[in-house]
């Protein structure tokens, strides 16, 4: 009888699982993910039976895209092995798989195919885009990461620029309606000299709103040049394929999109320079050339031609640009003296001080006009008060008035049994006329 030790048959089962399920895919849920301190994934998949064990190895588990969670649905490839030190059936992991990538991977390889033999893949129609853009547009989430490091590099490398900001969903069922209404509107605006169509990474699912073919042929039409910025550097989408050009992630499509202001300042200087060595070296080999010119030409001159000519030589120094420049920046500092003479503020200055010695003889004027004032008011009261007909009544006189509230001068103005209101200092009187002596005086 043939008989194995534990460790023999361990391996023996090792060998045939391996060599008989080499390269399959399991597809099931994932459940008691965990992850080693070497970075390797071990966890359970299962369906409503079975359970297997699995592992995928760190070296292979950093091409996945995001982890995967107790409750996710996977697609894996790969081996089964025996773990002969404890005996342990499992699941060796190559490649993963998100549930329903399968799917969506072959139709997303019909439209690919389908758009490539429509030519818009081919490289000849992609536009070079233009080296200094004053408008960029972003088409992408107002809450996404994407949107805020796009913004962080233009204000960093080209903040000239103007930027225009199409908010869109960028994942879920709305999403492709969202981004093609988005897209459109910036089509209709026109403003745009480059627009970036970004978001930030995720599955294959998380990017599907990118593969809309309807959306790729807006972008494939674009009126301007369309940078797309979708997902990691490892996730490629139909609008990267169609855009005319693609870039890793949000970060890089807004580098690509804008020059670097900085970088083109100190390569301005440069220029600068080069450009000024350039003409004073010019300058100096023109000036020798007038030098040796000018003493052949002397040489063969009487005196008043050499005169002459140096009277022409001063002139034309006089011309010289640098002459010119040195006599402008003199002109120039005398204006900007007067000017700053005649400048408002030191008009207004001069003139506040003269208002501020002014004020104390306006107010003394004024005090003594509201005294002068106050005691003509203080005259004329005491004339209205002598005139007053109260004053009159308060000395024992008293005034008279007939029925229709007219006053009495004269006996005359009454006849008897007339009513009459006799007014004192103090109250009034109704009296009715009994005599009549228009001749009585009192003296």
């Amino acid at each position: 009888m043939t008989s194995f030790t534990v460790s023999q048959l361990n391996a023996q089962a090792r060998s045939l699982l391996e060599q008989g399920l080499f390269k399959v895919w399991v597809e099931g849920e994932v459940s008691n993910f965990m992850v080693s301190s070497a970075g390797h994934w071990y966890f359970t998949l299962k369906d409503e039976q079975a359970q297997l064990a699995c592992v995928v190895f760190a070296g292979r588990n950093a091409l996945v895209a995001r982890l995967p969670v107790n409750g996710d649905r996977l697609l894996l490839k790969g081996n089964v092995s025996l773990y002969e030190g404890r005996g342990q059936y499992q699941f060796m992991v190559e490649a993963l798989r998100f549930s329903g990538e399968g799917d969506l991977l072959a139709r997303l390889e019909m439209v690919k195919k389908k758009l490539a033999a429509e030519g818009l893949f081919a490289a000849e129609r992609k536009r070079v885009l233009p080296c200094f853009p004053l408008t960029l547009g972003v088409v992408s989430s107002l809450q996404g990461a994407a949107l805020h490091d796009v913004l962080q590099v233009l204000q960093r490398r080209w903040p000239l620029a103007k930027v225009l900001v199409y908010p869109a969903l960028v994942q879920g069922k709305e999403a492709p309606a969202s981004l093609r209404r988005a897209f459109a509107l910036a089509q209709y605006h026109g403003q745009p000299e480059v627009l970036l169509l970004v978001r930030g990474g995720g599955n294959l699912e998380d990017l599907q709103a990118f593969n809309d073919e309807v959306l790729a042929r807006m972008v494939a039409t674009s009126a301007m040049p369309v940078i797309t910025g979708v997902g990691h550097e490892t996730d490629f989408t139909l609008v990267d394929w169609v855009a005319d050009q693609r870039a890793a992630t949000p970060s890089v499509a807004a580098e690509t999109a804008s020059p670097d202001l900085a970088s083109l300042i100190q390569q301005i200087k440069r220029l600068k320079q080069h450009l000024q060595l350039s003409v004073l070296r010019c300058l100096h080999a023109k000036q020798q050339q007038l030098d040796q010119l000018a003493s052949g030409i002397k040489a063969g001159m009487n005196k008043g031609q050499q005169q002459r000519l140096e009277y022409l030589a001063n002139r034309l120094i006089a011309q010289h640009p640098k002459q010119r420049l040195k006599h402008d920046k003199h002109q120039l500092q005398r204006l900007v003296q007067r000017f700053n003479a005649a400048t408002p503020s030191k008009r207004l200055a001069q003139a506040q001080e003269g208002l501020i010695k002014l004020m104390p003889r306006l107010e003394q004027g004024l005090a003594h006009q509201q005294q002068l004032r106050q005691l003509k008011l203080q005259q004329q009261a005491t004339r209205l008060h002598t005139l007053s007909p109260l004053n009159t009544l308060s000395r024992g006189y008293a005034l008279a008035e007939n029925q229709n509230n007219q006053l009495l001068r004269t006996a005359s103005q009454v006849k008897k049994d007339d009513l009459l209101t006799v007014w004192l200092a103090e109250g009034a009187l109704k009296c009715r006329v009994e005599q009549i002596n228009a001749t009585a005086v009192k003296v």
